[in-house]
């Protein structure tokens, strides 16, 4: 498999990740950890409508 490989300095990785917005630093934050791609699917699937959230009273069967 090809390779690509490129260099960034860490300052910019920092400048970067110092500039992004709420919403993006909690999507870098799901996709960094392990469940994350399975987090960010369902976030989608809440935003796109595809599921529609359990409401307080449903949750805590009120």
């Amino acid at each position: 498999m090809p390779q690509v490989t490129f260099q960034v300095s860490v300052e910019d990785i920092a400048r970067i990740i110092a500039a992004m917005e709420d919403d993006e630093l909690e999507t870098l934050v799901l996709t960094l950890e392990k469940t994350g791609n399975e987090l960010i699917a369902r976030k989608e699937d809440i935003e796109t409508g595809r599921v529609r959230p359990l409401t307080r009273d449903e949750v805590f069967d009120v």
